[in-house]
């Protein structure tokens, strides 16, 4: 099998890419040990679509003879995000605290189960992240998913708390991790 080539996409990349990506989201993340919902292939494509709308919106692909083998995509998050709410415990205002190119949250990251294994979805990330201005990058993992969770502790990753997730979110709560960014390649 041949190594997929990772590239650094733009919101046009999105565009041209919205049904692979959104079948390669489905094959993902309607698997265990996520949890899935009927209405969430739906949720994820209108929130793709409305991220895409967004000039700090950022996307890296991984493609591969047979087509998309992964991808990481993400949104700077502005100083009025509601990221930061509903945490089980408080956090500290210097961890909350947004002002404009502090934080990059890394919305999704998948990777064609083909191809897992080989580090791909560290280079997407990796490389995504290494393209970003921002200060620092959040994700949300669902609290089921504690080996996705262990990956990103070992990539650096730090924890930072359990928040709930929005009404319309496939998980009730979700875990929150952070990494700086500053001391990038």
């Amino acid at each position: 099998m041949t190594s997929p080539i990772i590239t650094v996409g733009t919101a046009e990349t999105a565009k041209e890419l919205t049904a692979a990506i959104c079948t390669l989201y489905d094959a993902v993340f309607s698997q265990p040990p996520f949890h899935w919902t009927n209405t969430e292939s739906a949720h994820h494509r209108q929130s793709l679509v409305e991220m895409m709308a967004d000039p700090t919106f950022g996307i890296v692909t991984a493609e591969a003879t047979g087509g998309l083998a992964g991808f990481a995509y993400g949104v700077r998050l502005s100083p009025q995000t509601g990221w930061w709410w509903s945490f089980e415990k408080p956090l500290p205002s210097e961890l909350t605290v947004e002002w404009e190119g502090r934080t990059f949250a890394l919305i999704d990251v998948a990777v064609d189960e083909r191809y897992r294994g080989q580090g791909i979805g560290r280079q997407l990330v990796d490389t995504l992240l290494g393209s970003r201005s921002e200060e620092r990058a959040t994700l949300c993992v669902q609290p089921i998913a504690t080996k996705t969770q262990a990956i990103y502790r070992h990539l650096g990753w730090q924890y930072v708390g359990r928040r709930e997730a929005s009404t319309y979110a496939v998980s009730p709560y979700w875990d929150v991790y952070v990494l700086s960014l500053r001391n990038k390649p």
